[in-house]
């Protein structure tokens, strides 16, 4: 994969029916590769949590990039105008069954592409509590400044008012009645 590049082939995470289908682009602001960690691997699925097997899951490994240079300190994730080498953009489509469960994204750093080191690997994970509404395209941002260490960290939590909608920029995505933007 390459930087930038939406993978249609990630669409395959969460299977989608023609009409009734939805897209996430998640946006992951990566750390500069350190030691034996050159590749950060992602994975996401709806409603499962992130306990049990992933092992059936689809992964992308997206190389880190030495080059990756942030200003210091660095701004605050939402704020941040992301640069091609530091960052991926990944597209999660999801069918009428997941649109409403919350989704869960792991981000394992590894020494390789297939992520197989008999060790587990450090991760970063984010569970974002609404990522999808029908025939809509949403956006939400992760940003990890440097290499976690823990194997099984407590998620980031993306709250459904911070997903964006494509269509328009704000301070919340929800209605002052608490409805989405991107609800019907």
């Amino acid at each position: 994969m390459t930087r930038g590049v939406r993978p249609w082939w990630l669409a395959a995470l969460l299977l989608a029916g023609c009409a009734r289908n939805a897209v996430l682009e998640l946006e992951i602001d990566l750390p500069r590769p350190a030691g034996r960690i050159t590749h950060a691997v992602v994975q996401a699925r709806s409603g499962a949590g992130f306990d049990g097997d992933w092992s059936q899951v689809p992964a992308v490994a997206v190389p880190l990039d030495a080059s990756c240079v942030r200003p210091e300190p660095a701004p605050a994730c939402r704020d941040r105008e992301l640069d091609a080498r530091c960052s991926a953009v990944v597209s999660v489509v999801a069918g009428e069954a997941e649109l409403a469960p919350p989704l869960s994204v792991r981000v394992r750093f590894c020494a390789d592409a297939s992520c197989t080191a008999p060790a587990a690997p450090a991760e970063h994970r984010v569970a974002i509590e609404r990522a999808f509404y029908r025939g809509r395209y949403t956006q939400a941002r992760t940003c990890i400044d440097a290499l976690p260490t823990d194997p099984a960290p407590p998620a980031e939590p993306i709250a459904r008012c911070e997903v964006r909608c494509r269509d328009g920029t704000a301070a919340s995505y929800c209605r002052l009645d608490g409805t989405h933007f991107c609800e019907e």
